[in-house]
């Protein structure tokens, strides 16, 4: 007789001896679980991404994640701006991808838009990302039907109506966005006047629950993703500035930045030594920098100003466009004059630089230089238009009639002479005129004129302001970090500077925004020019002749007044009296030990022993 009856299985428990009849396997009844559970597992998810695709994925999957793409996707799942640099060959779209994909699952009616720096190569990198993870993820792919894939669209969405789209249109609203490839240049590089102007302006909706805002959601989440570039490219001056200030001064969840090298993709197993061995003999130490090592570097080759001190220059939150209140502050009102008469490009560049004292022992002699005002604009068609614009400008940096604002002309040219001439006439109004400092053009000068024009004759041979000297001094000041230029964040400067002004509406801000935007200008400038040598002195070289440098130029002739006022400073610094000075006359001692001159200066006590003993 068997043990058992047949057709049901049972195993023999050797302890006892008896045969115990085996359970069988029975699929979970997931409607079982309270609410309450639900809730709990999707919570977890939400913060884990990871998890939730080590459950989901496929036994013939490609591959699984490593370390660095589990902390990406956490990255992006919890914080609301993130900016991420890797290497080539670290997923960074694949794991982009997947996570939208289970945000618009985990968060219903989740909008998604992607943009990348062409239609044809957003929907491309797209659409394969979401074929590996339909190979790797299938379950997770189920979730989403793809509406729309062809050569310039990729769009798909949920049953729950949560959308992910490559495209939106002027007017759109969504929930969050995703700029990809956000730090490429050259030809076919990041369009960010497309994308601040259409994308990031229907970037406004707030997910809510039964008509009030979801707590549990990272609302107007933002996720950028590239490889790495110049400093001065926007996708690093803006973007990464603002995620990396976030991450370090922001609240709980607001930002995060990440830096990811080839050594971190190799030891996480993403990749073998031996493509990125292939990778280094085939590319340049440049593009194998920016790549591989993720180092965001210059511009050009002997760039005039290096990218990373322009950066760092760019520091100075709210613009002016009067003179500030301070009566130890001096200001130079820099012009230059465009060079022909009715040229396309040509305009005439306006810099503003606002100097103070330093109060560093080790600079007692410079000062710093805050360039607070930028513009350019097509020349006007007289030199009296020229004269009248200008000498508005400068009253509005004047302060105590007028003596500490300067005005600097480019008088190299035939276009400054006759301005210059028009600014020294009598005037109308009864305010006092204008002569120069150094007795230029003096046969114009009017009784009790003020002497605050600074004719400004600078070329490479036979000028009192060479070329070289001017670049050498500009390159040295922005190395030192004696020059501040304004922010590249302009919102924050426009808030920041009527918070200053305690202005409550909209109305100015279009005027607001101006110096900022011509900051901008200013370092495309900067970014265009190369330095070369040129016999024993120092040029500039546009790379490209599209490019003007009418602003930089300015900003270089205001800067060489500020030489002029260090050497005044210098000179006045050293000619003024000694401690020792004071007491010889104070005391009037006949003679004066100089042997015992250190211990007296550094012990105040055996000074006055030695006093008594005289």
């Amino acid at each position: 007789m068997p043990a058992y009856r047949s057709g049901e299985s049972r195993t023999l428990v050797k302890s006892t001896g008896k045969w115990v009849k085996n359970k069988k396997e029975r699929a979970f009844d997931y409607d079982k679980i309270n609410k309450k559970s639900w809730a709990l597992l999707i919570s977890f998810f939400r913060f884990y991404p990871d998890f939730l695709l080590d459950l989901l994925r496929a036994k013939n999957a490609e591959y699984g994640l490593e370390l660095v793409q589990r902390i990406m996707l956490r990255v992006q799942a919890r914080y609301g701006l993130t900016y991420i640099t890797g290497c080539r060959g670290l997923t960074k779209t694949f794991i982009t991808v997947a996570g939208k994909m289970i945000d618009g699952v985990l968060f219903p009616r989740i909008k998604t838009r992607y943009y990348a720096p062409s239609q044809k190569q957003s929907a491309k990198l797209a659409s394969q990302a979401y074929a590996s993870i339909a190979q790797c993820y299938p379950i997770l792919a189920s979730c989403w039907n793809v509406n729309n894939d062809r050569a310039e669209m990729f769009y798909m969405t949920t049953l729950n109506n949560s959308e992910f789209a490559m495209y939106a249109p002027r007017g759109d609203n969504f929930h969050e966005v995703v700029g990809e490839e956000i730090a490429q240049e050259g030809e076919g590089g990041f369009d960010f006047d497309t994308f601040e102007s259409d994308i990031t302006k229907g970037h406004r909706l707030v997910r809510s629950v039964n008509g009030k805002e979801d707590r549990t959601c990272i609302q107007l989440k933002q996720n950028y993703i590239s490889n790495a570039s110049s400093r001065i490219n926007k996708a690093f001056s803006v973007y990464r500035a603002a995620a990396l200030e976030a991450m370090i001064k922001g609240d709980k969840y607001e930002g995060c930045c990440m830096d990811v090298s080839w050594k971190t993709a190799l030891l996480c197993n993403l990749r073998s030594i031996a493509y990125y061995k292939k990778e280094k003999k085939t590319t340049s130490p440049e593009v194998w920098a920016k790549e591989m090592e993720v180092k965001y570097g210059g511009s050009s080759e002997n760039p005039m100003i290096e990218d990373e001190t322009l950066s760092k220059s760019r520091k100075l939150v709210c613009m002016e466009d009067c003179h500030c209140g301070d009566l130890n502050a001096i200001y130079i009102v820099s012009y230059d004059v465009a060079d022909e008469d009715g040229a396309k490009n040509a305009k005439c560049g306006l810099s503003v630089v606002k100097l103070t004292e330093f109060t560093e022992k080790a600079k007692r002699d410079k000062y710093k230089a805050q360039v607070v005002y930028v513009d350019s604009f097509s020349p006007p068609k007289t030199a009296y238009g020229h004269a009248q614009k200008l000498k508005a400008i400068w009253r509005n940096f004047c302060m105590e009639g007028g003596q500490t604002t300067y005005l600097v002309i480019d008088a190299q040219g035939g276009h400054g002479k006759p301005i210059i001439e028009e600014l020294m006439k009598p005037t109308s109004d009864g305010s006092r005129p204008l002569a120069c400092v150094d007795g230029y053009h003096s046969e114009l000068e009017q009784k009790n004129a003020l002497k605050v024009i600074y004719p400004m004759k600078a070329g490479t041979k036979g000028t009192t302001n060479p070329e070289g000297d001017m670049i050498e001094y500009a390159q040295l000041e922005f190395e030192q970090g004696n020059i501040e230029l304004l922010m590249p964040r302009i919102l924050d400067g426009i808030e920041q500077y009527k918070l200053k002004h305690n202005i409550k509406d909209n109305l100015a801000d279009a005027q607001i925004v101006i110096p900022y935007k011509k900051t901008e200008e200013l370092c495309g400038q900067i970014k265009n020019l190369q330095k070369i040598v040129s016999g024993t002195t120092t040029k500039e070289k546009r790379k490209s002749k599209s490019v003007q440098r009418d602003i930089w130029s300015s900003l270089k002739y205001a800067l060489r007044i500020k030489w002029r006022l260090e050497q005044d400073l210098l000179l006045e610094n050293n000619q003024k009296k000694n401690s020792w000075d004071a007491v010889k006359e104070n005391c009037n001692i006949g003679y004066f030990n100089s042997s015992i001159s250190q211990s007296i200066q550094n012990n105040s006590r055996a000074r006055l022993i030695q006093l008594r003993r005289r």
